[in-house]
């Protein structure tokens, strides 16, 4: 039970996907042996749930709006888990402006004893990138679909998996691609749903072009 908690043991909601995936991460049923990077991830504790925490308050205090996971660490609650340095947390900013302003989120978790770490805040030992979608119409979508789960006890939102790997592949850059590939041999996505957001923006020659690489 334990191994089949993704995010790297650091408390995912225990799935169908997810005790399969560790099955194979325990190298039984066929599996492969693990890689020192996954047992590295097995041995970090628990630490997400401090940090989302704190990012609830930010949505209670009604500096954020709908706070999402998304970018590696949302494809690592549905799939093999990887290095990834940092925490992407999408959300919306109510009644903002033109200009998109993060100046009130950093400046209360500095209230809260959060650190600046150059493009990121370290919320309770997780350094944290606030994103705020803006003419990003894959980005928004994949925000009002984001599901509700639990991580360390404590409710968040993340990208739905389909979403998460068209994210990726819109940012396109070859760790994005390496992602997407590592993503794929362990945890299938549902075809027709990946297909139709790949295709309403654009994108579902480029995957085929490069997923055949």
């Amino acid at each position: 039970t334990k191994a089949a908690k993704l995010l790297g043991k650091l408390g995912g909601e225990t799935t169908p996907a997810a005790r399969a995936n560790a099955s194979r991460l325990n190298g039984t049923k066929g599996g492969r042996p693990r890689t020192r990077v996954e047992e590295l991830f097995e041995e970090m504790p628990p630490i997400l749930g401090p940090a989302l925490e704190v990012i609830n308050q930010l949505e209670q205090e009604g500096i954020i709006k709908k706070p999402t996971i998304g970018g590696s660490v949302a494809i690592m609650y549905y799939a093999q888990p990887v290095k990834t340095d940092d925490l992407d947390m999408f959300c919306y900013i109510p009644n903002r402006g033109l200009l998109i302003d993060l100046g009130p989120i950093y400046r209360r978790l500095e209230e809260l004893g959060c650190k600046i770490n150059d493009l990121y805040i370290n919320i309770r030992g997780v350094d944290v990138q606030f994103l705020v979608p803006a003419n990003q119409p894959l980005v928004e979508e994949a925000l009002e679909n984001a599901a509700s789960v639990t991580i360390d006890n404590v409710k968040t939102h993340i990208f739905e998996y389909e979403y998460s790997l068209a994210v990726k592949a819109e940012a396109g850059r070859p760790k994005d691609w390496a992602h997407i590939a590592t993503a794929l041999e362990s945890a299938t996505p549902s075809k027709e749903k990946l297909d139709a957001i790949l295709t309403k923006y654009g994108l579902l020659e480029k995957w085929r072009r490069k997923i055949e690489e």
